[in-house]
């Protein structure tokens, strides 16, 4: 374990390696030539890339410059974001937000050239140049966008939809942000915020949940017609774009952005379904265990015990640089600064954004941690997990910028990865069987969450903007039933979702803001369990392929980066060994229940 431990209390952190706050002179100057850079940059490339006697020598100056420019953006654009999340009621906050997204916009209508031109080399010039060792940092990026180019619009058209962004979806995706952030939800004379909400969940008292249940849902309900427009607005967005760029499908586009073929997420999708019985089997234990004649909704996380342990900020440090050193001491070397140098921001706040996201800005800045501690048990599995992403971001820093983030399916891994670190810690230091199987439980559950429920909320997605497209704008009840059924299959009879369960949609942010997003959660805890398996097997002589992985960004696609440590994505499998890792966790948790009764 790291000797270096913060005080318990919890942090808020420390955002002037940006800027020294909002009114930083600084930023309005490195806001204000963006632009005119962009500008310049267009004026001496433009039409220069395309060309068959294009040179080696002229795309890596090209590519390098066009790496700056984007820097220079992210680092405003993130203060920005940072800044805004940690309360969206500020409204200089959100001004300063929307001035940097338009600023970008600006810049972006004189970039978007680059890309469009590096579709158009043609393809014996890139046969000729790509084979030069000068450029083999930048291949994967080029060639990855030589695809995405088969789906571009002309210029000028690329560059309405981009001066349009901010007034269109953007504008739409920040008011689902601003509206759920402000949301109060009045339980027992207090006005929690949806992350103090959400935690009471987990309560022992099934009427405490109950109540929890029914505010959360009278609230939603309550916004819901705002909520459903905002919906409805970008889900039509986004088919008017999808059909000029041409792609097939409403998820087409993701699979793309992800590099990932549709056949490898429809077998992904195949295999989950097929799996479905793990859940059910689980509940029907748990509705043994918690001696209820039927769960719903408000028991899907309850806990299976009376005991509620509860962790301190300090606490949750500990256990977690200690589980990372136990799996290497250089992976809890990378965690120490974010304590020690207050790159987390985990306090509850009035207007503080729900939810928990670990920014990486550039390879030269360190990335950020941001979420909502109230001293859960998933409180401290979340905090590692977005303190696996930070350590993927610190990793892949020795890549360029345009191969730095890894594609979303392989974004989850070092974040999953961490999970399981701090899991085995924990369950390694519980002695008595009781206390094993609420770990067990509660563990299990999270896999469901980000395993079958991201599943199902993905096919949710798919037939909701299937509807949006084919039959018009839809109320908030037609999307309702859609979620009910989705989320209702992977239960089977072993948990009834209640009706007010059909308005919990509305605050499920990446199908406002990502769309498609939420496969990526799957994939990389699948992923996750295969290798964190293989990890087991092989012990410290994994370390190495494991980091490497992680250093790897995003420099080529998510299928050859897997098989570069021995799997094949393509194969159901692949999928299913780790279905068959979570089923024989709920069979190990029957037997600890058959232990204890």
């Amino acid at each position: 374990m790291c000797a270096n431990i913060s005080s318990h209390s919890t942090p808020s952190w420390d955002l002037t390696d940006l800027y020294a706050g909002i009114d930083d002179p600084k930023i309005e100057e490195d806001l204000s030539h963006i632009v005119s850079d962009a500008a310049a940059f267009e004026t001496k490339y433009k039409g220069r890339i395309s060309q068959p006697e294009l040179t080696v020598e002229l795309l890596l100056e090209a590519l390098q410059t066009y790496e700056k420019l984007l820097a220079d953006q992210y680092q405003p654009q993130a203060f920005a974001h940072l800044l805004f999340s940690t309360d969206t009621t500020k409204p200089e906050r959100g001004a300063l937000l929307q001035r940097t997204r338009e600023i970008n916009s600006q810049a972006s209508t004189h970039l978007i050239f680059f890309d469009l031109e590096l579709g158009e080399i043609p393809a014996d010039t890139f046969s000729r140049i790509s084979a030069d060792v000068r450029l083999s940092d930048y291949n994967y990026y080029v060639r990855h966008q030589r695809d995405l180019a088969k789906h571009n619009l002309t210029e000028s058209e690329e560059k309405v939809l981009e001066e349009t962004s901010n007034s269109g979806g953007r504008a739409f995706s920040r008011l689902f942000t601003e509206t759920t952030s402000r949301i109060v939800y009045p339980i027992d004379g207090q006005e929690l915020t949806q992350s103090q909400l959400l935690v009471r969940f987990q309560e022992p008292d099934r009427e405490r949940r109950r109540i929890a249940a029914q505010v959360f849902s009278e609230q939603l309900e309550n916004n819901s017609h705002l909520l459903t427009f905002i919906f409805n607005t970008l889900l039509h967005e986004k088919h008017v774009i999808d059909r000029l760029r041409g792609f097939e499908r409403p998820e087409s586009s993701r699979h793309l952005s992800n590099d990932i073929d549709q056949s490898v997420v429809d077998t992904m999708v195949e295999v989950t379904v097929n799996n479905f019985d793990i859940v059910s089997n689980y509940y029907q234990l748990k509705q043994e265990l918690l001696n209820i004649d039927q769960l719903t909704h408000y028991d899907r996380y309850a806990p299976i015990s009376d005991t509620k342990t509860e962790f301190d900020f300090g606490q949750a440090q500990t256990i977690i640089m200690e589980a990372f050193a136990d799996f290497s001491p250089q992976l809890a070397e990378m965690a120490e600064p974010f304590f020690s140098q207050n790159w987390i921001d985990a306090k509850v706040t009035s207007g503080k954004q729900g939810g928990a996201y670990c920014m990486g800005v550039t390879p030269e800045h360190h990335p950020y941690v941001f979420m909502n501690y109230n001293g859960s048990m998933r409180d401290v599995t979340t905090l590692a997990h977005e303190l696996g992403h930070g350590i993927h971001d610190i990793l892949a820093n020795q890549q360029n910028l345009l191969n730095y983030h890894p594609v979303l399916p392989l974004a989850e891994t070092a974040s999953t990865f961490a999970e399981m670190l701090v899991f085995d810690k924990l369950q390694n230091q519980l002695t008595s069987a009781q206390d094993q199987l609420a770990l067990l439980c509660s563990k299990t559950e999270d896999t469901f969450a980000t395993v079958f429920r991201q599943i199902a909320m993905f096919r949710f997605e798919r037939s909701a903007h299937d509807l949006r497209r084919y039959s018009g704008e839809q109320t908030v009840t037609a999307y309702g039933e859609l979620w009910q059924k989705k989320q209702q299959e992977m239960f089977g009879d072993s948990l009834k979702l209640g009706a007010e369960h059909s308005y919990w949609w509305l605050y499920i942010p990446h199908v406002y803001r990502t769309p498609f997003y939420v496969y990526a959660y799957a994939f990389g805890e699948l992923l996750v369990l295969s290798l964190y398996a293989q990890y087991r097997k092989e012990g410290d002589a994994f370390v190495s392929r494991y980091f490497d992985l992680l250093r790897a960004g995003g420099s080529d696609s998510p299928a050859k980066l897997v098989s570069a440590v021995g799997f094949d994505i393509e194969d159901p499998n692949f999928w299913q060994s780790g279905f068959d890792l979570i089923r024989r966790r709920v069979d190990l948790a029957t037997e600890l229940a058959g232990g204890i009764e």
